[in-house]
């Protein structure tokens, strides 16, 4: 069955802005005098979460509640650095282009919805999906790993799951891709860890992994 619609992840996959994020989470941290975290640690752990799994899992661990207005604030930290630190992923933008001619396609991220327009925007490639086609976890009960969001994109998208790609560079989202009954591709173009990434996405059960974009144009030209 020829699929309909691609849904690309954000972060990690169209735009190169995970290490922004987590620079972000550390500042605000740091504003707490909250220390031990690195961008390493960040990646591993909280890379494709949304930010109430990263307030949940802080404040396990340091026994304290965060401010009301963390996630606020690391919003606005992000947005802040977001225009000069943030690239599209090596080949992604070509890729849409070339996606868009042949398939409906779509954004489906666990972040928050400010951060996403911008990063899409960032990248040249708010234009390519427009607004009423970039869905983000705060639009359903439960983000990723769980198949909510990427069901309710391809429900508002019009496209049957068993119909729709998914591409994901996180575990999480892989997960949901899974869950949600989609052809699921891992990319690890930008991973901090492509080798652990693409061995932990296997183990899971995803059989699509590839290093770049003109790998998964030339996967998805063969379906």
């Amino acid at each position: 069955m020829k699929p309909e619609l691609i849904i690309f992840d954000c972060d990690g996959t169209l735009a190169d802005s995970e290490i922004a994020h987590q620079k972000a989470i550390l500042r605000v941290l740091e504003e707490e005098k909250i220390d031990g975290y690195t961008v390493d640690y960040c990646n591993t752990h909280f890379a494709g979460r949304g930010m109430s799994y990263v307030v949940s899992v802080i404040e396990e661990q340091q026994g304290r509640r965060l401010p009301a207005n963390f996630t606020e604030r690391y919003i606005r930290t992000y947005l802040d650095h977001v225009r000069d630190d943030v690239d599209p992923v090596p080949q992604a933008v070509d890729a849409v282009d070339i996606l868009s001619k042949s398939y409906k396609i779509c954004v489906a991220s666990n972040g928050e919805r400010n951060n996403v327009v911008q990063s899409v925007k960032s990248i040249g490639l708010y234009d390519r999906f427009g607004e009423e086609s970039i869905f983000t976890k705060g639009q359903v009960s439960r983000g990723k790993p769980f198949p909510d969001l990427f069901l309710f994109a391809a429900k508002q998208m019009g496209v049957a799951p068993d119909k729709c790609i998914v591409i994901e560079d996180s575990l999480a989202g892989v997960t949901a891709g899974l869950a949600a009954g989609m052809l699921t591709i891992g990319i690890t173009a930008v991973s901090h860890d492509p080798a652990g990434v693409a061995e932990n996405m296997k183990k899971i059960g995803v059989s699509h992994i590839f290093a770049s974009w003109a790998e998964i144009l030339q996967f998805i030209e063969s379906l």
